[in-house]
């Protein structure tokens, strides 16, 4: 059974990200190994760039905060799904310190500066939007979710999800939780 890792960007307990976090759950029942990570009730802190993790020599920080006992959930995944909303055009906060964070597995002697033991990894991101331009959203999205190639993701899937700011609204939106079911099915082929 593969093993899947739900990392949920978003403080808002009652939001879009937590609707489709127990939906992912319950469409993954019996198909998958699920680990959540909820990033809004985690002590995630900022990368330090100190390079204090390429003295070790696997991926690990020496910061010791809740990300920490992520980094062994996403080297032997198989896939993870980010949910999140999109923040001033960009990745949450906590998000962005998760991504920066994956620096841990960066490794300079690899042609590929990975130390991920695995690097055929799948990684689906589904963000909301409240408002702007839907397309401007999933570039950026697509941009930052190529950066967890160096945790082994080397391939994405991205969705933004417009008008979409209102809790619990997704679930009237036909056409983008159609959507969130193409990427569950991928993730787990």
């Amino acid at each position: 059974m593969k093993k899947i890792l739900i990392v949920n960007g978003s403080k808002r307990k009652n939001g879009n990200s937590y609707a489709l976090e127990k939906v992912a759950c319950e469409k993954l029942n019996g198909k998958a190994d699920v680990i959540t990570f909820n990033i809004g009730e985690k002590d995630v802190k900022v990368c330090q760039a100190c390079d204090g993790c390429k003295r070790q020599h696997t991926p690990n920080c020496v910061i010791k905060d809740d990300f920490t006992a992520l980094i062994p959930e996403m080297d032997k995944c198989d896939a993870m799904l980010i949910l999140a909303p999109v923040h001033w055009d960009q990745f949450p906060a906590q998000l962005k310190a998760v991504l920066d964070r994956t620096y841990s597995f960066m490794d300079f002697s690899q042609q590929d500066f990975s130390m991920a033991s695995r690097k055929d990894k799948k990684l689906g991101g589904y963000f909301f939007a409240g408002f702007g331009p839907v397309d401007v959203y999933t570039n950026m999205v697509e941009t930052n979710l190529k950066s967890f190639a160096t945790a082994g993701f080397r391939q994405y899937m991205a969705h933004v999800a417009g008008n979409a700011n209102v809790p619990g609204s997704i679930m009237e939106k036909a056409d983008d939780l159609k959507a969130f079911d193409d990427m569950i099915a991928w993730l787990i082929a």
